[in-house]
């Protein structure tokens, strides 16, 4: 069951509002077929938040540029989507927050263990990932960092320069997982915004709303 979710959350898709795939995402017709096509129950459509400098998702809440692109979520398990612009004619990258039951094997260890076997060094091994656990406003959260040419699920995409910065966080709803994922141009203009995302995290109370 959870091979299945865990390809929904590596697997980016087409930015909407882009007459055409940007080249750092690769379109549909390269990407492997799934199971995870399949249409979500219809509901009502997500609305952009109403102040672009604040990430409400999964009952947390936490600062973020307003030059990042709300984007409505393209899958039944994302929460929560923004495209990031790129830096020296960069493609875009892309921030997906998705949230999961919990269950066995979807652990930590597991899940930075997964994630590095989607890239691979510049010499051909596997990269080692730089991991950073803390506590944030009484949040456990776990930092990944990871660069190299990426592979993503199965091995077949083959995007070099790429870095993937993924938070996983212990929220009362269960693990969130807030991934950053683009050419290296893109993720280092940008990471110290997502830090400072993820540093800032605090779960919303009906008067923070």
């Amino acid at each position: 069951m959870y091979g299945d979710i865990y390809h929904v959350l590596d697997a980016p898709v087409a930015m909407p509002g882009n007459p055409g795939m940007p080249t750092s995402i690769p379109p549909a017709s390269s990407r492997p077929a799934t199971d995870n096509n399949t249409p979500a129950a219809s509901s009502p459509a997500p609305q952009p938040p109403e102040d672009p400098t604040r990430a409400q998702f999964a009952g947390l809440a936490g600062p973020i540029p307003a030059t990042w692109q709300w984007q409505p979520p393209q899958h039944h398990f994302r929460v929560a989507q923004w495209m990031i612009p790129g830096r020296e004619n960069s493609d875009p990258g892309e921030l997906v927050v998705t949230t999961f039951p919990e269950a066995s094997g979807n652990n930590i260890e597991n899940n930075i263990e997964r994630w590095t076997q989607q890239f691979r060094s510049n010499d051909g091994s596997p990269p080692r990932p730089e991991v950073t656990s803390k506590t944030v406003n009484g949040l456990p959260v776990t930092i990944v960092d990871l660069k190299g040419e990426y592979l993503g699920m199965g091995g077949g995409w083959h995007k070099e320069n790429y870095r993937m910065l993924v938070t996983i966080v212990q929220a009362p709803v269960g693990s969130v997982f807030i991934k950053f994922l683009g050419p290296d141009a893109a993720v280092d203009a940008n990471a110290t915004e997502y830090l400072n995302l993820i540093d800032n995290l605090v779960v919303e109370t009906p008067s923070s709303k």
